[in-house]
């Protein structure tokens, strides 16, 4: 359907063309034709109707058709087809019309046959502009679907594929088409999540495309945490063994610590939204898009290590080996810093507390109210911890507000910081003074009885944390103050020191003992065997007298 404004200051013409002309055979409703007396009130029509079709007399009293249809191109935001009505001494005035955007004219007396082929040219051409607006809008709305496609397959190139100066080339116009300019302007960071068990998960499936829904579950907690916690650029991608592929924007290697923050907070809300184990390899270093391979295949050799180092957790290179991702206290976990509550001394407090200012810093925020207003936050959700945990003081649950006056009163971020430290002092020395805390060597005591159990079993730092009711870092801590060894260097004693005893009975093949005692890769248990014995499972039993098989 289409609308239609006459214009003409004689009523006789304006009404005979509304109710004379055949307007139906153009798929023009006589309801849809309006009329108006004057270019002047032709505008406010124009306005309120935004009509099609503007038939106007070019000569009118008070404004004229001519003066009509330029204010409506000096106004702009009428798109409709003009058609003027004139004399035959009109000509010039007719060249003006044309010239400002009307697309035909009609001689007075207005013969219908001859207004009949103009309003046809008039309706072709609206029909075939909204045809091409509807193809665009169309194409756009494909485009729009398909650019998170077309970015993936661009990552998945540049990511699993050895670095080709001619593909940078060939793929910078593509690149800015599909948002990710950004791939070749900045230093990039890669990571790998992949959930643990994956086949298990699909073969014991309740319901159809149950591993379907937990790949889109992980893909929508992944882009939510990214969105909300990291503000710099990031893509990811599904690869062909249904693992997430990251890469991140990272200008400076020591950004990367917060990049193992943000890996962290995605296993723990994986684990809560979707419910799954994942494990996540992140590259050790970052890089140009012509390292990104490199970067790609040192995740992808990390993952790998889940097998012997357990899953569900963060695995970096230079931590393979040791449990060095749990070495620091993160103040952005509020477990972690309530652990450090009640069982950290003073002095390991207000060390980890040094750290506040670059924690402050992984908000990305410089607006010193908006710095306050999140510390305000932080230090709630810590009281609300501390009180679940046995602190007696609820004055901040009173008067939240006098917290917040105390904190506008400072605007740097060390003053800031002594303000916080001396709120977290404040709680360690009520629950310290309550001896409400476990002691740390019973913690000890028990994570030892625990792993003397089940050393068999796929242990980790993260799984004994559970049992002995701390978070890992502060286990891995204890272990380090207690035993003065990591957790991996005394679960590995335990594991090496049973297959000591398992090898004095032949009857006991090494590769049975490597499973019996937790490894599942015998070439593995064998290298570890030598660096903590001294000699091979096989050398082992010959230093005993027994023959081996």
């Amino acid at each position: 359907m289409y609308r239609v404004l006459i214009v003409d200051d004689e009523k006789e013409i304006r009404e005979g063309l509304r109710l004379r002309f055949p307007w139906s055979d153009f798929s023009i409703d006589l309801d849809e034709v309006y009329t108006a007396d004057d270019g002047e009130s032709a505008l406010l029509l124009t306005e309120e109707l935004n009509p099609d079709m503007i038939v106007t007399d070019i000569k009118m009293s008070r404004m004229s058709g001519l003066e009509f249809i330029q204010s409506l191109r000096q106004r702009g935001g009428f798109s409709g087809k003009s058609i003027v009505i004139s004399g035959y001494d009109d000509f010039d005035l007719v060249k003006q019309a044309m010239q400002l955007g009307a697309i035909d004219y009609v001689l007075k007396p207005i013969n219908i046959d001859e207004l009949s082929q103009v309003v046809t040219k008039a309706v072709g051409q609206i029909r075939e502009e909204r045809l091409d607006k509807q193809n665009k809008l169309l194409l756009e709305n494909q485009v729009h679907f398909a650019l998170p496609k077309m970015q993936e397959e661009m990552l998945r190139e540049a990511a699993e594929n050895e670095y080709n100066p001619y593909w940078e080339t060939r793929m910078m116009h593509r690149l800015g088409n599909l948002q990710l300019e950004w791939l070749t302007q900045h230093n990039l960071a890669l990571m790998i999540i992949e959930v643990d068990d994956l086949k298990a998960i699909d073969q014991g499936r309740l319901y159809r495309k149950e591993k379907e829904l937990v790949l889109f579950g992980i893909s929508n907690v992944v882009k939510q945490t990214l969105e909300e916690d990291y503000r710099c650029p990031s893509a990811l991608y599904c690869d062909a063994k249904s693992r997430f592929v990251i890469v991140l924007s990272c200008m400076q290697q020591e950004q990367l610590a917060r990049i193992k923050d943000i890996a962290v907070t995605c296993i723990d809300r994986i684990n809560g939204y979707v419910k799954v184990k994942v494990s996540v390899g992140l590259a050790s270093s970052i890089g140009g898009i012509k390292q990104l391979h490199k970067l790609f295949q040192e995740a992808t050799d990390v993952l790998e290590h889940k097998a012997v180092y357990g899953g569900n957790r963060l695995l970096v290179r230079q931590d393979i080996g040791v449990d060095a991702e749990f070495c620091e206290v993160s103040l952005s976990n509020l477990n972690e810093v309530m652990d450090l509550i009640r069982y950290g001394s003073i002095d390991e407090i207000r060390t980890v507390m040094q750290a506040f200012s670059d924690f402050v810093r992984t908000w990305s925020t410089t607006h010193i109210r908006d710095i306050q207003q999140k510390i305000f936050e932080w230090l709630l959700e810590l009281f609300k911890k501390a009180a679940a945990a046995g602190w007696k003081e609820r004055s901040w649950e009173k008067n939240p507000i006098a917290i917040w006056d105390q904190l506008e009163q400072y605007d740097t971020l060390d003053s800031l910081r002594v303000q916080v430290e001396s709120y977290v002092l404040a709680i360690a020395e009520d629950l310290h003074n309550q001896l409400v805390q476990q002691p740390q060597s019973q913690i000890i005591s028990e994570a030892e009885k625990f792993i003397q159990r089940n050393y068999a079993d796929n242990l980790t730092l993260h799984t004994v944390s559970l049992e002995v009711h701390v978070t890992p870092v502060w286990l891995s801590k204890l272990f380090k103050k207690e035993k003065r060894q990591t957790f991996l260097e005394y679960l590995t004693e335990v594991r090496i020191e049973k297959a000591k005893e398992m090898l004095s009975d032949v009857s006991n093949k090494i590769y049975q003992v490597s499973q019996e005692v937790g490894y599942r890769d015998p070439v593995h248990f064998t290298k570890l065997f030598k660096k903590n014995v001294g000699h091979t499972p096989k050398e082992y039993r010959k230093l005993r007298g027994i023959n081996d098989e």
